[in-house]
């Protein structure tokens, strides 16, 4: 089967929907295509992102009041001769339209930080699910550093610790918290680390690494006076936290 045959039962093979043979056919497909099967990848990683509750939003308490409040006239409206309905009609219709469009707006943002690690995560994960981990491959931070010039509107600090079992593999942009980033690559053994890097929105003191899970991925959060820093990767947590100790303190 080629790619144009294979691509309509990949969702049903993602939920386990095919018979055995497709199943089989598909399998084997997938062996030798990395497109397809990078599709499959991305397919779950989207659905995983959907189930996320950092990317879902609740409705204040007083946009749920108006909004029960105009439906309850809507159906009293209903209930009324059908002589009245054409007085609601003519100024029920606005309220009408502001119902939909407080739909619309149903849902207010949760905490910007929750959203940021919903970001912080899809970012490492589609990294590694799309094979786009560098624009620049190399250990070199002379070469890694210089690279971002002309594309970020400032220079992020690139670090070797190589010495420290921790080599860097190279660098990327990124799009995080509504700006592009630098997004450096570290190696850990067969664990790949993405550090993004970004200015803090006020200058001032540093706050140290802090740790966090999500997904089975660890993320560690500190800043500089100057940036705002988040690593990510399956690493287990202390040594993730070892590596952030080290750029914090260096």
């Amino acid at each position: 089967m080629n790619c144009q045959q294979i691509r309509p039962l990949l969702h049903a093979h993602h939920d386990g929907e095919l018979d055995a043979a497709n199943t089989l056919q598909v399998d084997r497909h997938l062996v030798d295509c990395p497109q397809c099967f990078a599709y499959l990848r991305n397919l779950g990683a989207t659905r995983l992102l959907v189930r996320d509750e950092a990317l879902r939003h609740r409705a204040s308490p007083e946009l749920r009041r108006n909004i029960r409040a105009a439906l309850a006239e809507a159906a009293e409206a209903e209930r009324e001769p059908v002589a009245a309905r054409s007085i609601w009609w003519r100024i029920g219709l606005p309220a009408a339209a502001a119902v939909v469009l407080g739909a619309v707006f149903l849902f207010s943002p949760q905490r910007s930080d929750d959203r940021l690690l919903a970001e912080v995560t899809s970012s490492h994960v589609r990294s590694l699910m799309v094979e786009h981990l560098t624009d620049v491959t190399s250990t070199d931070q002379h070469t890694v550093k210089p690279w971002f010039d002309g594309k970020l509107d400032y220079a992020p600090p690139v670090r070797d610790l190589r010495d420290s079992g921790f080599p860097l593999v190279g660098g990327r942009l990124d799009y995080l918290s509504g700006r592009p980033v630098a997004a450096l690559v570290y190696g850990r053994q067969k664990h790949f680390i993405n550090l993004f890097v970004w200015p803090v929105d006020r200058p001032g003191a540093a706050s140290a690494p802090s740790a966090t899970e999500r997904h089975g991925y660890h993320l560690v959060h500190w800043t500089s006076p100057t940036m705002t820093y988040w690593a990510a990767s399956d690493l287990n947590e202390k040594e993730l936290m070892d590596f952030a100790r080290m750029l914090a303190g260096g």
